[in-house]
């Protein structure tokens, strides 16, 4: 195998594009983020990154909540809107005709179309360069119950994407494999 040396900022792996809610009431906004991840178990935390310079960021840091939407591959260009205009300019939510949710528990919206949210209350926040990490507790998970079979996320029902290198990425029905097949 030959392998060249690339740049340390390059993504190598895909990654979730999501669409975050912050904010409540009238300043809610939506920001379309890739640095998305879980990092614990128990408790459940997700971790996002975001710029200081964004409008979004001064929302978290008020509210301390934030809310993960995912979307299908048939609201992508919904995400992609997210991302590549500012809440200061625009409101998302009326310029896509999107539906604010109360979730649960946080009080920033979910986003009613999105078939999948999870709830998150930051926990703690880490200050690394370019973004400030964000890590929040999942509070709440919401999924349309058409992407749910036996009280469990149904992988061979979802229509979802990956986010590469600005490029996103469609995620084919089929699974490859389960986690501790290689045991058997």
């Amino acid at each position: 195998m030959n392998k060249i040396s690339l740049s340390t900022g390059i993504t190598t792996f895909p990654m979730p594009a999501a669409v975050i809610s912050v904010g409540i009431g009238d300043e809610a906004n939506l920001i379309t983020l890739a640095y998305v991840g879980k990092v614990c178990l128990n408790p459940p935390i997700i971790a996002i990154s975001i710029q200081p310079k964004r409008h979004s960021y001064k929302l978290i840091e008020k509210h301390g909540e934030f809310v993960i939407n995912y979307p299908t591959k048939n609201q992508l260009k919904e995400l992609d809107y997210c991302g590549t205009r500012s809440g200061r300019d625009v409101n998302k939510w009326k310029a896509l005709n999107l539906t604010k949710e109360q979730g649960t528990i946080v009080k920033v919206p979910m986003v009613k179309e999105f078939p999948w949210n999870m709830e998150c209350k930051v926990i703690n926040r880490i200050e690394l360069g370019s973004h400030v990490c964000y890590l929040g507790e999942v509070l709440a998970t919401h999924s349309d119950d058409q992407f749910v079979s036996n009280g469990r996320l149904d992988p061979e029902k979802f229509n979802c994407f990956a986010y590469v290198n600005g490029t996103y990425i469609g995620l084919e029905k089929g699974i490859i494999g389960r986690h501790g097949f290689s045991m058997l």
